[in-house]
């Protein structure tokens, strides 16, 4: 009896010793492969995908209208926004080569008019002022604290900027109401945060101007075509979530 209990003790401490030996293996083995994960996560120089969505204001300096063409020859007037105004939008985009960043971001930007006038007609009006963008955006970023990147970036791309203003109505009244087709450009200047491991907010700065704008409008009865100049100056915040 004694011989066969000292063998099923035996037996036992044996099957618990390469149960423990093949556990030490399977954690032996799986250690440099969760290593390689976790340095592949952490790896700065990978791609990484991410959206990022957008809010904030839009302040547009008074803008110069001036006649174009022999009908419009020696028309010059202004537009004064009530700003500011608001800006939204949302990108997609991805980080690479540690530093850089690129993007497609669509924004829309708008404020209300509260004077437009040529000619020297009263000016009191009522209106919006508008610009839908679609912008390829590049950035550099560097991460400088732990979490804490500043950013710099440069874009170009299309704009379809609208216009919806008249003036006190009048013999000489002037309305437009029109959209164009033009160039834009943009720069930025901010920081972000990364506030989990996917999720980073943004603060940032952005100067966007287009191109000469062309409008139909009227003038009292006679239709005019103006050029326009359009600029603004944007605060923003962003909430980027990153794959």
């Amino acid at each position: 009896m004694i011989l066969i209990r000292s063998h099923k003790l035996v037996t036992r401490r044996r099957k618990r010793l390469l149960c423990l030996a093949a556990g030490l293996l399977l954690i032996s083995s799986a250690g440099p492969a969760l290593a390689q994960d976790e340095q592949e996560t952490r790896d700065p120089d990978r791609l990484i995908p991410y959206i990022e969505y957008m809010v904030g204001a839009s302040i547009v300096p008074n803008q110069t209208l001036s006649g174009k063409g022999a009908t419009g020859a020696g028309l010059f007037g202004s537009a004064r926004p009530d700003s500011p105004g608001y800006f939204f939008g949302g990108a997609v985009g991805a980080k690479f080569l540690r530093f850089f960043r690129s993007e497609l971001q669509i924004g829309y930007r708008s404020t209300e008019i509260q004077g437009i006038s040529v000619q020297g007609e009263p000016s009191g009006t009522n209106g919006d002022l508008g610009l839908l963008s679609i912008m390829a955006n590049g950035y550099f970023e560097m991460e400088v604290a732990r979490g804490f990147s500043p950013f710099v970036g440069f874009g170009i791309g299309w704009g379809m900027p609208s216009l919806d203003s008249e003036n006190k109505p009048g013999p000489q009244q002037l309305s437009v109401d029109d959209t164009d087709s033009v160039f834009v450009f943009n720069a930025m200047v901010g920081g972000s945060y990364a506030i989990s491991e996917v999720t980073d907010i943004s603060l940032g700065y952005r100067y966007i101007q287009t191109e000469d704008i062309s409008y139909k409008s009227t003038i009292g009865t006679t239709a005019q075509r103006l050029d326009f100049e359009y600029d603004a100056h944007e605060a923003y915040v962003g909430l980027r979530f990153n794959f």
